[in-house]
């Protein structure tokens, strides 16, 4: 699975308009910085952690399938 496909399936993936200085550490996507919020990295990292830091995750947690109603 590629990491922009993990990070949209796990539950700690987060997006923010909020773009950082350097950009070239980090990964955009439709003009919005995604990132993990991890209640473990989040505190440390903020948002620097970046999504390719995601494949291998140990911590992954995916969504809840939508039903349909």
């Amino acid at each position: 699975m590629e990491p922009e496909e993990r990070h949209r399936c796990c539950w700690y993936g987060r997006r923010t308009a909020d773009l950082p200085e350097n950009l070239g550490s980090h990964t955009i996507v439709d003009g919005e910085l995604v990132y993990c919020a991890h209640p473990m990295y989040w505190p440390v990292v903020r948002y620097e952690f970046d999504l390719r830091n995601c494949e291998d995750c140990d911590v992954f947690k995916a969504r809840r399938s939508e039903r349909p109603a």
